[in-house]
């Protein structure tokens, strides 16, 4: 049962819902109708000789069109590769130089970058839009094919996608899926927020991202629901259309949740259709998520861990206001976690409270298998069978799993350990300060001191922040921040995390 027949069943069970909406333009698309799009454009790959194991490259915003090429792609077992519309040139040629791409669909999003590198291009382009560029295949030429239901073609263990790790350390990896992972991925997500048939959900994570692609579209599309997306964000325009169309879910970052809270909409909008929240891809603040639950009010919210390799690890543990906003559940269904030293093996399994590496059974068929093209990544990744995540956890009493930061990212000051989180999550808790992000910075005496990045309102000063850190209970006095540098921005990538390498760059 892989996807491309879960979605065969919400045409069959559902032909007349809306699936998919584009909130940009305004157009809909009910399941029969999204059908006969992608099988029309199934079939106009196969003529165009696009079959089982070739490569087809997508740099597109969230479109309807991004999904119907995924889609498409699923039926006639060719391999996704969606990368993320906002790279520089170098970086079109990258991913469809390592991904090996047979043809580049892109849009107006990424037309010129996928322009400046076209003399390295060895692909052919497919454009999405008006005035496709000399030299592209019209997007809608491919839709003149037949619209009968094609044959699924690939099996459980031919390869589904290529998606490319966000790059926190500046060097994205490609990572392939199998159907099995495809499949498996979106079923979990799907029971662990709780989605049931008809769920309407807005599509702001990206699809060059696992929840993006699986915890949101293809969830929404198995369960007959409604998907609703724009190729270019505007959090005013989501807002709005909660009340519009009784979005039931919402599955965030936690920057995206922010810049929600911060438009005019978000006081006059009702959005007390929504009945499950969840949030992936950084940490929350404690702040941020009392401020959530306070204006959603959902039923059920969740802090969804997984990564690219290993999506939907733990188990989606039902949070509510006094709980830890970085607490996941237990190992989830298809999974088996340790929590082990930090620079140990597999066997160094720490005791319930300490805190340490988590690691995944790459055994899992939800869990890739190793990263494209780079071997030496992999060794150092998995090890003895277990995926290395690099992040640091802990284990509560009654099992569940309690994120603490990147194992990486934790400074040493005074033989201190500190978590850049634990800071942040104080800071970003003063009212004048809207993004916060923490590192290590050199110091001749201490090893490292605590420097903090600071986004925050016209007149806030050091002293301010230092006298709110004294005054906090819940910062021990090490871990207060001794630098604090005023930046009109922070660097985070797609997902919403800080990229601290950045920063450290600055020092």
């Amino acid at each position: 049962m892989l996807f491309p027949q879960l979605f065969r069943q919400s045409v069959a069970r559902t032909p007349d819902t809306v699936a998919i909406v584009n909130l940009q333009s305004g157009r809909e698309f009910t399941y029969r109708e999204l059908a006969d799009q992608v099988y029309s454009l199934a079939n106009g790959l196969r003529e165009r000789g696009i079959g089982c194991g070739d490569r087809v490259a997508v740099c597109m915003g969230n479109r309807p069109e991004n999904a119907m090429v995924f889609l498409a792609t699923q039926f006639v077992g060719a391999v996704a590769v969606p990368f993320n519309f906002r790279v520089a040139p170098g970086g079109v040629e990258y991913h469809v130089a390592d991904s090996d791409a047979d043809v580049l669909l892109y849009d107006d999003l990424s037309r010129e970058a996928v322009e400046a590198a076209v003399d390295s291009l060895d692909s052919g382009r497919i454009y999405v839009g008006d005035d496709p560029p000399s030299g592209t295949t019209a997007f809608d030429s491919l839709l003149d094919a037949s619209a009968d239901e094609p044959e699924i073609v690939p099996s459980s263990e031919d390869p589904s996608v290529i998606l490319y790790s966000s790059g926190t350390t500046g060097d994205p990896k490609g990572i392939p899926l199998d159907h099995r992972a495809t499949t498996g991925r979106t079923l979990v997500n799907a029971m662990g927020q709780r989605y049931y048939l008809g769920e309407t959900l807005i599509g702001v994570m990206p699809l060059y991202h696992t929840v993006g692609l699986h915890g949101v579209l293809c969830a929404a599309l198995s369960v007959s629901g409604t998907y609703l997306c724009m190729p270019e964000f505007d959090p005013e325009r989501c807002v709005r259309s909660i009340p519009e169309w009784n979005v039931s879910a919402l599955h965030e970052a936690p920057t995206i949740f922010n810049q929600y809270l911060e438009t005019d909409a978000i006081d006059e909008a009702d959005v007390s259709s929504v009945r499950a929240v969840g949030y992936s891809g950084a940490p929350m603040s404690s702040n941020l998520f009392d401020r959530v639950v306070d204006v959603f009010d959902p039923e059920h919210i969740t802090n969804q861990y997984g990564t690219t390799e290993a999506f939907g690890t733990t188990a989606h543990a039902a949070l509510d206001g006094d709980d830890n906003p970085a607490m996941t559940g237990p190992a989830n269904l298809f999974y088996e976690v340790r929590i082990v030293e930090l620079d140990g093996t597999p066997d160094d399994v720490v005791e319930r409270g300490t805190e340490g590496e988590l690691i995944v059974n790459t055994d899992s068929p939800l869990a890739f298998d190793g990263y494209l093209n780079k071997p030496e990544r992999t060794a150092e990744a998995v090890r003895d069978g277990w995926f290395f995540t690099g992040d640091a956890a802990r284990r509560t009493e009654d099992g569940n799993i309690v994120l603490t930061g990147r194992a990486d990212d934790m400074l040493i000051s005074g033989g201190e350990n500190i978590h850049p989180e634990n800071v942040e999550d104080v800071l970003v808790s003063h009212p004048k300060i809207r993004d916060v992000g923490v590192i290590g910075a050199p110091h001749d005496n201490w090893g490292e001191i605590v420097k903090a990045y600071v986004v925050a309102d016209d007149g806030l000063s050091a002293a301010e922040l230092d006298d709110w850190c004294l005054r906090n209970d819940d910062l021990a006095d090490f871990k207060r921040p001794r630098e604090y540098a005023f930046v009109d921005e922070l660097p985070r990538n797609p997902s919403g995390k800080i990229l601290r390498y950045e920063l450290r760059e600055l020092e």
